[in-house]
């Protein structure tokens, strides 16, 4: 009986690492593309010669806008 709680312990330790591992690797992605598309936006908005107005949060939302100098 022992033996079949270590099994099973083991098996959910597992199973939670790899989730673990999957939703950082998901979280990591989604902040990658994030600031890869700020960045892009931002510098077509420079070479445009435009101002930035940029706001962010935390929840990786933002709004952006080139305004024409």
């Amino acid at each position: 009986m022992k033996k079949r709680f270590q099994s099973l312990n083991r098996q959910v330790t597992v199973i939670i690492t790899i989730l673990l591992l999957v939703l950082g690797t998901l979280y990591m992605t989604k902040r990658y593309f994030y600031s890869k598309e700020i960045k892009l936006l931002t510098e077509s908005c420079q070479q445009a010669g435009g101002k930035i107005i940029l706001e962010t949060n935390l929840s990786m939302n933002y709004s952006f806008e080139c305004q024409k100098k």
